[in-house]
């Protein structure tokens, strides 16, 4: 079935010391941004947004680890692996900085990395809906959904996530990209990287709390969604305060905003485009 519904990706190979990794590269202009998936995701989360900002700007998505049409050999997939990934990507493809980073959830998370690691390269970080390290620290994972990925890894060799319908990837994707996922969302790489992903993070959120804060330079968006839970919600307030600039933007949207209303990303993009430009007029 996985051969069946097979689809030719819509970016294009890159290959690092590693990988083999899928990206789409697209746009022109002087700042590159930078679109990082979540947990489990991949390039075409991004649908809604690259070809808008790619009016304005370079940008890039691409697939981690063997999540979509990428494959990898590494063993671990931290956030500190994927940021130093990232990094030999954008040098293959002759992406330099100033970078505008945008992660949604667990993508969050590594750029807000990349941007401790990089300050001198980083003009912004919009972090939608992003996970805090507290989130992921020991004893504090979703056991139920670490059982959950832990399953699927373990019995995707059998073929049942597809009988079970238990695909990895994102809601909300479709038309031609509902075509992609009902492909990437079963191979075997897919679940393999989402289990050693979250296995890994809470050495992730390690890195992170041992990191440098955000320069105070670098303008931060926090873009949150409607989720009511006590823990995500003060997450979320922790991450408004990363700096001392940082702007917070409350949504009524499910944790998807990225695909359920792609305009308040968008604009968060634009908005910061606009600054960069102006700093140096």
């Amino acid at each position: 079935m996985n051969q069946k519904n097979k689809m030719t990706p819509p970016g294009k190979i890159v290959k690092t010391e590693n990988s083999s990794v899928h990206i789409i590269k697209s746009g022109e202009g002087p700042v590159t941004v930078i679109l990082e998936a979540g947990l489990g995701s991949l390039s075409i989360d991004w649908c809604q947004i690259q070809p808008e900002i790619s009016k304005r700007a370079k940008v890039l998505s691409y697939d981690r680890g063997s999540y979509g049409w990428s494959q990898s050999t590494k063993k671990y997939r931290t956030a500190l692996d994927h940021v130093e990934e990232l990094k030999e990507i954008l040098v293959k493809v002759d992406l330099a900085p100033p970078y505008l980073l945008v992660g949604h959830s667990y993508g969050g998370l590594i750029m807000r990395l990349f941007a401790s690691m990089h300050p001198e390269q980083v003009k912004g970080l919009i972090l939608v809906d992003s996970v805090h390290e507290n989130q992921y620290m020991p004893g504090n994972q979703n056991k139920g959904f670490k059982h959950k990925v832990t399953f699927g890894y373990v019995i995707s060799l059998t073929g049942f996530p597809r009988l079970l319908k238990q695909k990895v990837g994102r809601k909300f994707l479709t038309g031609e990209y509902q075509r992609y996922l009902n492909y990437t969302g079963y191979t075997l790489g897919a679940y393999q990287t989402i289990y050693q992903e979250y296995k890994d993070s809470p050495i992730s959120a390690q890195q992170l709390k041992d990191s440098a804060a955000i320069h105070k330079d670098i303008p931060v968006v926090v873009i949150s969604s409607n989720n009511s839970t006590k823990q995500w919600k003060e997450q979320q307030l922790l991450l408004a305060k990363l700096t001392s600039k940082t702007e917070h933007i409350q949504t009524d949207k499910g944790h998807s905003i990225h695909l359920e209303d792609p305009t308040v990303v968008t604009d968060t993009i634009f908005k910061l485009l606009e600054r960069e430009a102006t700093s140096h007029v």
